[in-house]
């Protein structure tokens, strides 16, 4: 978690200081931490998907799925600082955008609430399920809006810079429908086998 801080602030700190502490800085910014907090989301949020699909190649990123979650929301600190900067310097964004996102942040530290072993144990199993896979799901679903807003707005360049997290972006959840009815067939199956 503090290294993903660490890393966070240091990305910000570099785009203010090429770019200046105005609105265009902590734009660069906002993208920079906001493509390290993706990078940190997705093995949380596919690493069990991946597991079912391909092997215990990736067991590592589910066994570590709570600590890429941590890191995620540690990291969303910085951003979610960098976003004030941009309210106090007057150019803060819309009231859509506020709640659209607000919304996703609110569901991190929930889910980061929870990922506590004591209080998991005490939402129980199948309320845990509930609310990790609304969670994860709508934090996933806000970094696809994220990445696939104005794809191809900003030329070769743009493309470039978000083609690799627009792509993951869409194949989190593509790897968990095909893990969840992976499940759902061996389950029929061997329901049919008795």
């Amino acid at each position: 978690m503090f290294s993903a801080v660490c890393a966070a602030l240091t990305l910000a700190a570099s785009a203010t200081i090429a770019l200046g502490a105005k609105q265009s800085g902590i734009d660069a910014a906002l993208a920079a931490t906001a493509r390290l907090m993706f990078l940190l989301f997705w093995p949380a949020y596919s690493g069990g998907a991946l597991v079912a699909l391909f092997g215990a190649v990736f067991q590592p990123l589910k066994q570590h799925a709570r600590e890429f979650g941590l890191a995620f929301a540690s990291a969303l600190l910085v951003h979610l600082g960098l976003v004030a900067v941009l309210c106090l310097i007057g150019a803060a964004p819309d009231a859509a955008t506020f709640v659209f996102f607000g919304i996703g942040a609110a569901w991190a530290y929930v889910l980061a609430l929870f990922s506590i072993p004591r209080l998991r144990l005490a939402l129980g199993p199948r309320n845990w399920w509930l609310l990790s896979n609304v969670g994860m799901n709508y934090v996933a679903y806000a970094f696809i809006v994220d990445f696939l807003q104005q794809p191809l707005h900003g030329g070769v360049k743009h493309i470039i810079e978000y083609l690799p997290f627009a792509v993951l972006s869409l194949a989190g959840p593509g790897l968990r429908l095909a893990a969840y009815m992976q499940r759902i067939g061996r389950s029929w199956r061997n329901s049919s086998d008795r």
